[in-house]
């Protein structure tokens, strides 16, 4: 499996590379409280179309969840999700721009295929030519990923605990 991710990395940098509209990098996230401690770490590799506000990603997403039971049971759990990904940049103001991914998670380790798709708004800063940090804060859409919560339809705000990206573009 590492070999494969590799692969694919290796491949889409060397196709798209030339043009310098490659950029890679990742985001985490967690969640603890009593009862449940979450942990998520999901490095990126994507493409920025140069004149358009459109940019295609995937991303290979890591998470670790122990929810606690009653008295000293708990459960833990971890995934393996594939987060593919279309972002359209809505506006930028200075070095500052607002976003709108539309995005597919895809859990592979799981017995039952689970799968989440939806729209994320975030915001960017971009700090120097090269780095930039993004922010997820939202999710809109449907999930049957048990990982993520509970099957339907989600509208999700989190501005106490966003999703944090810091990314370098070639």
């Amino acid at each position: 499996m590492k070999k494969l991710f590799l692969t694919l990395a290796l491949a889409f940098v060397g196709i798209f590379g030339a043009n310098a509209q490659v950029w890679i990098g990742g985001s985490t996230s967690g969640t603890f409280n009593k009862e449940v401690t979450r942990f998520e770490i999901a490095p990126e590799i994507g493409y920025s179309f140069t004149g358009t506000p459109w940019t295609i990603a995937v991303g290979a997403n890591y998470g670790f969840q122990n929810v606690k039971l009653v008295g000293d049971l708990s459960t833990t759990t971890q995934t393996l999700i594939l987060s593919p990904y279309v972002r359209y940049s809505i506006c930028s103001i200075e070095k500052f721009g607002m976003f709108l991914d539309l995005t597919g998670d895809f859990d592979v380790l799981s017995d039952n295929f689970g799968y989440r798709v939806g729209l994320q708004p975030g915001i960017a800063w971009m700090a120097t030519k090269h780095w930039t940090a993004a922010f997820r804060f939202a999710f809109v859409g449907y999930n049957k990923c048990s990982f993520y919560g509970e099957e339907g339809f989600r509208f999700g705000f989190a501005a106490a605990a966003p999703t944090f990206g810091l990314y370098y573009n070639f």
